[in-house]
């Protein structure tokens, strides 16, 4: 199962952590700002935004150099895509969160499935793959191995609480990527 390759490429580059906890940090600050001003429709965006640049860090820190500095400018080099990520995971979380009136509880499992697609988005990135041709490799990958899809899709769900999604982000972003590289071989 790919959990365990992504478990035993994790472990010995925990310093993948470090930007997660940096992005995250400034994230809440700002959401501690925005959600007391008249503008917190905008914190499930701040979210968004926080979520696709922590999986961005990691994966960058992951591929190319798990040096602080070099995940910082990774997330510079790929700043339109990754924000552009974002903005549509937190357009989904504002979504969800006007859904909740209706479904209850149920809106955090959508959250968790639309911050999944997030991170099997956030590969590619890297490398310009058409969002059609995504999703029908997706589509196959689930088909594949739904047990590893599942477990990206409950590491998202725990990417959702605090503290967890410091080690979680970087584990999915990583789980992912392998998961993606059994189709594209030039990732």
């Amino acid at each position: 199962m790919k959990i365990e390759d992504a478990y035993k490429e994790f472990i010995p580059r925990l310093q993948l952590i470090l930007a997660v906890i940096v992005i995250t940090i400034v994230g809440y600050v700002i959401s501690i700002f925005v959600d007391t001003t008249p503008f917190s429709l905008f914190s499930n965006f701040i979210v968004g935004l926080t979520l696709s640049y922590s999986l961005v860090a990691s994966l960058a820190g992951y591929l190319y150099s798990p040096r602080f500095i070099d995940q910082i400018d990774k997330i510079r080099e790929y700043f339109p895509q990754s924000t552009a990520l974002g903005i549509i995971l937190g357009f989904f979380f504002l979504l969800f969160s006007y859904l909740s009136t209706y479904i209850g509880f149920l809106t955090f499992f959508l959250d968790g499935l639309a911050l999944a697609f997030d991170v099997l988005l956030t590969p590619l990135i890297f490398r310009g793959i058409s969002f059609p041709k995504l999703m029908k490799e997706i589509k196959v990958g689930i088909k594949s191995d739904f047990i590893s899809f599942l477990i990206l899709y409950v590491l998202a769900l725990l990417s959702l609480f605090p503290l967890i999604d410091i080690i979680a982000i970087p584990l999915n972003a990583i789980l992912s990527y392998l998961l993606l590289k059994e189709f594209y071989p030039f990732i």
